[in-house]
């Protein structure tokens, strides 16, 4: 059963979290790709900025993913998957309004600052299939 994620983040309105914004924005594929591959777990995942209701500038970053398992496993996995997740973790929190001490060092600060921003419950997510990734690319 796949679990969502939507991590919704309001962001500092300054000049330099608007502009990491939305080098996170740019990058993040880049970032996520090879982690999201290896281990294999999770369907869809997107990075999205929410705009200020002015429309100028950027309100929000909001992270909406959707993965096989329980929420904490999944923490658990992207926190053990190395450098590059935590220097992201990190970056986002930087330019967070409210968030955990810097820098993110622990798994528990981790799980707390995701889960406290989480929008989704498990029961959110209307799933048309019961394959997990693994299976899926195995093409079971």
């Amino acid at each position: 059963m796949a679990t969502p994620l939507s991590l919704y983040i309001p962001i500092k309105q300054d000049a330099v979290s608007q502009a990491s914004a939305q080098k996170l924005y740019a990058d993040f594929m880049d970032i996520v790709t090879p982690i999201l591959t290896e281990i294999q777990i999770v369907h869809y995942a997107r990075l999205v900025l929410i705009p200020n209701a002015s429309k100028k500038g950027i309100n929000a970053i909001m992270l909406i993913t959707s993965f096989d398992g329980a929420m904490n496993p999944y923490l658990s996995t992207f926190w053990n998957s190395g450098p590059g997740f935590k220097t992201l973790v990190n970056a986002i929190a930087a330019i967070a309004i409210t968030h955990p001490p810097l820098p993110i060092v622990t798994l528990s600060v981790f799980e707390n600052f995701i889960t406290s921003n989480n929008l989704s419950q498990p029961n959110d997510l209307y799933q048309a299939y019961t394959y997990t990734v693994a299976q899926i690319n195995s093409g079971e």
